[in-house]
């Protein structure tokens, strides 16, 4: 028997591709911190505090004018970031079907 993929459908999203907000919202769910993700992805990605912070914040500070600004359109470029967006994704998934 084989298994459906567990990339579930992106809402008008280009496949694949996934936002700052996107992740934010489904660690969101999942109850994930920075620390948890910086644990899971040690080695993995350089300054990946820094990274998550960012990440889960939607926001960065402008250089320019030191005010914070919404970072929430950002695709997230790492393939072992997305792939896991997609694992957690689909646990969400059945978590919230068994409801």
């Amino acid at each position: 028997m084989q298994h459906a993929s567990p990339q579930p459908a992106l809402s008008g999203n280009i496949a694949g591709l996934v936002t700052f907000r996107m992740f934010q919202k489904l660690m969101a769910k999942r109850k994930r911190t920075v620390d948890d993700l910086v644990d899971l992805f040690r080695g993995k990605i350089d300054d990946s505090r820094s990274f998550f912070e960012r990440a889960l914040s939607c926001t960065r500070r402008n250089p320019d004018n030191h005010r914070l600004e919404d970072n929430g359109g950002v695709v997230i470029p790492f393939k072992s970031v997305i792939k896991y967006y997609y694992e957690e994704a689909h646990f969400q998934a059945v978590t919230e079907g068994q409801k």
